[in-house]
């Protein structure tokens, strides 16, 4: 059970990081996370890579509501 919980908190600091990103990086925050992905897949650090896409994945899914605000 502590494990299923601590999965729901990733994803929710996911949620926040990504606006963050938004905040931070505006129309570039897209763009920001895959060459940040990309720098971490040359280093070989797959791990690295697929959280970067996730906070991407998480820009794009929150980008229309923020702009629906």
């Amino acid at each position: 059970m502590k494990e299923a919980s601590a999965i729901r908190e990733i994803h929710d600091l996911t949620g926040t990081v990504a606006r963050h990103y938004i905040e931070k990086y505006g129309d570039q925050a897209v763009s920001t996370l895959e060459f940040a992905a990309r720098a971490f897949e040359e280093n070989d650090d797959i791990h690295g890579r697929n959280k970067m896409l996730r906070l991407r994945d998480e820009v794009i899914f929150l980008s229309p509501s923020l702009t629906a605000e």
